[in-house]
């Protein structure tokens, strides 16, 4: 009751500097991409140096497998189970096709991720790299890097790049300002 008696109003605008995106981000979205890096100054885009590392491999595109033992050969080395499913009638005309192992896909894929790294490429002001580490590299200098390290998956080192550029950027920016920190958890 007494509660319900005073009102507190707190709104909080977030304001983010540096935008990370992930590989879907590039493959999916670059058009979208595109235009939060005409916003710049008011963003930063910083791609992980793991990022630009996948987008070469899905440039590369793979190579169809042209049988059964060429598909389960490409779904184990993908870590996928493989369990031996009955023959379909022959009144099916029409095969199920994973996705994944899909060579219009994998084409759709490739193309989109040559138009990302053209695009990473291009040394656009409001792009630059960063390592695993939080190291910011400018585009033209992270295309060759590897990034070595913990065996981590891909999206565990993108985290950890964010992190640690968040916690490289607020070290920095102590003594210029005063400074306040907050941690928000966000949970779906």
């Amino acid at each position: 009751d007494i509660l319900s008696q005073s009102t507190i109003a707190l709104n909080i605008e977030v304001r983010p500097r540096f935008l990370v995106p992930d590989t879907n981000c590039f493959v999916d979205y670059l058009r979208d991409i595109e235009s939060i890096a005409k916003a710049h100054p008011l963003y930063q885009l910083m791609v992980p140096i793991v990022v630009i590392n996948e987008l070469e491999g899905l440039a590369k595109g793979i190579k169809p497998a042209v049988n059964a033992s060429g598909i389960i050969a490409s779904k184990l080395a993908a870590g996928i189970s493989v369990q031996p499913t009955p023959a379909p009638a022959p009144s099916s005309a029409r095969i199920s096709v994973d996705r994944r192992f899909d060579p219009r896909h994998a084409e759709k894929v490739a193309e989109a991720s040559k138009q990302a790294l053209h695009f990473i490429k291009q040394k656009h002001p409001a792009l630059m790299c960063v390592t695993t580490k939080g190291s910011i590299l400018k585009p033209t200098t992270c295309t060759f890097l590897e990034d070595v390290g913990e065996q981590k998956s891909n999206d565990d080192k993108i985290l950890e790049t964010a992190l640690n550029l968040i916690r490289n950027s607020t070290e920095e920016k102590r003594g210029e300002f005063d400074f306040r920190y907050f941690d928000f958890h966000l949970h779906f």
